[in-house]
């Protein structure tokens, strides 16, 4: 049997058993695809594949970083193993690693700057901001019109607690881009409150709104913001803005004003907040479970266990 029919052979075995989940063989066959085609990177990115279906994480990132190790000597950087491993770490929270590959990648290609952002990220993600401003730096300097580079800087620049130039740097994108000023000071505002900064998250979000962009999402941060520092009458005035924009979400913004003060610890004003949820849906379950909670932390045990049963009973008859 020739190498292109043996092959042909272990391809067929490869599927039929990732098919039925047998990965442990698909393996096996994987193994022998490679030593049959050891030029073929395909067949290691299928090894890495199956070792990860199977549970076996760090297998299946050796596997993807022999494949990244040959992606970084090539002219032209594919970055096919490097994208599984940014989506690994990301997802597993192995930052540290997340900032060696992404280190890696731009220091093979130093001017490309969707790695930069990558790094970017990656440092962030890490906790070191101040590297971060650096890189989102570069990014700005070689693409001073591109107003989420600008954005990327606010935010390092916030958390690495230098606000003056942050709110400099959001304040350029929105220069940049006066249509999406809004959406650009609502980043300004969740990094603030990343950052613990809620009254500067308050003032980003009025800063978007005075930009004429009535946008129900920053009402309903702005909301959460103020009830976050005691403000009540004026985060619920917010919340009911954001409705009035948009009545037909009305049921899932009461719901999101019940968290938001449940986590404050304003239960009392969340069951309120529930129930106008309810009357607006009464078939969905999740406003009653939040409704149980807040009940539960009131100690009114039996509206509790009976919010609890409505839900049980709705989801029962779906």
């Amino acid at each position: 049997m020739t190498n292109e029919e043996k092959t042909e052979r272990y391809r067929a075995l490869v599927e039929e058993c990732l098919k039925a989940e047998r990965f442990e063989e698909a393996i096996t066959f994987y193994r022998q695809l490679i030593d049959l085609n050891p030029a073929d990177d395909s067949y290691l990115l299928g090894l890495a594949w199956a070792y990860h279906d199977s549970g076996c994480s760090e297998q299946a990132i050796a596997c993807f970083e022999q494949v990244f190790e040959k992606e970084l000597r090539r002219r032209i950087f594919t970055g096919f193993a490097f994208d599984e491993l940014v989506r690994i770490f990301k997802e597993s929270k192995k930052y540290d690693r997340l900032v060696d590959i992404c280190e890696r990648a731009v220091a093979a290609q130093p001017e490309d700057v969707a790695l930069l952002g990558e790094l970017g990220e990656a440092y962030l993600k890490a906790g070191r901001p101040g590297d971060a401003v650096n890189i989102f730096q570069k990014m700005t300097a070689m693409e001073p019109d591109a107003p989420a580079f600008f954005c990327s800087l606010g935010q390092a620049l916030i958390m690495n607690d230098d606000d003056v130039a942050g709110e400099a740097a959001y304040r350029r994108a929105a220069d940049i881009d006066p249509g999406d000023a809004g959406p650009f000071f609502n980043r300004m505002a969740h990094a603030c409150i990343q950052a613990g900064q809620l009254g500067k998250a308050e003032k980003a979000f009025r800063q978007g709104l005075a930009e004429g962009n009535d946008d129900p999402m920053l009402h309903l941060g702005l909301g959460d913001v103020l009830i976050q520092q005691g403000k009540l009458e004026a985060g619920s005035a917010a919340y009911e803005k954001a409705m009035a924009l948009n009545r037909n979400a009305a049921g899932v913004y009461l719901n999101r004003l019940g968290h938001t003060l449940a986590r404050a610890d304003y239960h009392l004003e969340a069951v309120g907040a529930f129930k106008k949820a309810i009357t607006l849906d009464a078939q969905n379950p999740f406003y009653y479970l939040a409704l149980s909670e807040s009940y539960r932390s009131l100690g009114h045990e039996e509206k509790a266990v009976e919010a609890l049963r409505q839900a049980e009973q709705i989801r029962t008859a779906t």
